[in-house]
């Protein structure tokens, strides 16, 4: 089935959570093979922009190999409180469980797990993710009422106290960078579990800065404590609709994470994705995101502020070549890939918000500014039917241009002089 016929057979919808009565979108029926890699073509980066490869499955070696020579760097993540030789008997993770509110409290194998883990890591050319998840209680005044819990943290007020407990929790996760880089110094560290700002769905959309800021406090307050051991930063952008509502989405919380971060300087931040629907959507678990998202995903974030992609997958009972829309996500990559120098060193322009398009229903337009006379534009109308075109005016420096925006497809315009051209 060709992707024109792909993105026909999708529904345009634009509600925010999906019915209890509304079908899944057609999806292909996994009697066909996907597209071997001879068929995907390759995405070079240069500039600084980067793409990495971060697919495990039944066919490691092929898929690393190939993804390799499709311009994909390597990621090494790490599993970082697992204890597979142990037989997850001392799995510092499950010791969280009940511990929620006290960070004084660490193991007594702490340490020796993680330091055991970092040596056995896989390949050294690449760069080093520990994947740390675990909640804790973020509630300051109850952590406070804990007699054992204030008593361990020596405080001697609750202001003192707020400070060390955050101060204290951020350990779990920088110890084990501190580690990563003693070992393999040189090598690039950092996490996926924290954010300096969290991934939120609908906590953005229709909120004004100050709730957002509110609602997100915690993030910043643990973030600024572990921002001095890490290289880079990461945003979990894994899709759970097929809705316009997840390009906003993806927008607003790559912008956000990027925002937060200017104040500790210019490390690069990337986005991690995943070309499956998240599996908590119990309706779409295990299907492939529609082409239309594949499309979105590819080019999104670079222009909101990332510096690369990070695809993700775990795809352990399957041979060769995964993904039936990894042809169009290195397709729509490629884009990205042919201008990759001008788009490293453009200059971001401000636009518009995305949680307030989002909110209004308008399409998504982002400016980047190589010169006065050449830019490059990202616009995109998720809220209209496949088959429908509509129009968008866009600012530029010598004065507006309106461009034609074609069913749900992110389009890329590269402005240069009097000439515009679609890639």
């Amino acid at each position: 089935m060709s992707v024109r016929v792909l993105l026909a057979a999708l529904l345009a919808s634009s509600g925010a959570l999906l019915d209890a009565q509304e079908k899944p979108p057609s999806q292909d029926d996994g009697t066909a093979s996907p597209p071997p890699w001879e068929q995907i073509r390759p995405v070079p980066m240069t500039g600084g922009l980067r793409v990495f490869w971060n697919v495990a499955g039944g066919d490691n070696p092929t898929n690393y190999r190939e993804a390799a020579a499709h311009g994909f760097e390597m990621v090494d993540l790490l599993n970082t409180y697992a204890d597979y030789p142990g037989r997850q008997k001392e799995n510092i993770r499950k010791t969280l469980d009940i511990n929620k509110n006290n960070p004084w409290q660490k193991p007594e194998f702490f340490e020796r797990i993680i330091r055991r883990n970092i040596e056995q890591r896989g390949n050294q050319n690449a760069i080093f993710v520990h994947d740390i998840e675990f909640s804790f209680e973020e509630d300051v005044d109850k952590a406070w009422a804990d007699p054992v819990v204030r008593a361990a943290s020596k405080a001697t007020s609750r202001d003192q106290f707020a400070d060390a407990y955050l101060r204290e929790w951020a350990t779990w996760f920088t110890l084990p960078c501190q580690w990563a880089k003693e070992r393999f110094p040189g090598t690039p560290i950092g996490i996926y579990g924290p954010q300096p700002f969290r991934r939120d769905y609908y906590g953005i959309a229709g909120k004004s800065a100050q709730q957002i800021d509110g609602t997100h406090q915690s993030d910043a307050e643990l973030w600024q404590h572990i921002d001095p051991f890490v290289d880079y930063y990461v945003a979990s952008i894994y899709v759970f609709y097929d809705k316009p509502d997840s390009v906003y989405y993806m927008a607003a919380n790559v912008e956000e994470n990027v925002e937060r971060t200017r104040r500790f300087g210019n490390k690069p931040l990337y986005a991690y994705e995943w070309l499956r629907y998240h599996s908590s959507n119990q309706k779409l678990a295990d299907q492939e995101v529609a082409p239309w998202l594949a499309e979105a995903m590819a080019v999104l974030p670079y222009f909101c502020g990332a510096r690369g992609v990070a695809l993700w997958g775990s795809e352990p009972k399957r041979k060769g070549q995964y993904y039936h829309t990894l042809p169009v996500f290195a397709k729509s990559l490629g884009r990205i890939s042919d201008l990759s120098a001008k788009i490293a060193a453009a200059k971001l322009m401000p636009d518009e918000p995305a949680h307030v398009l989002w909110k209004a229903k308008r399409p998504l337009v982002r400016r980047l500014r190589v010169s006065a006379d050449e830019w490059i534009i990202l616009a995109v109308n998720p809220w209209q039917a496949e088959d429908a075109t509509s129009h968008v005016e866009v600012p530029l420096e010598k004065g507006p241009i309106k461009v034609e925006l074609r069913g749900r497809h992110s389009e890329i315009f590269h402005c240069a002089g009097e000439g515009v051209k679609r890639l």
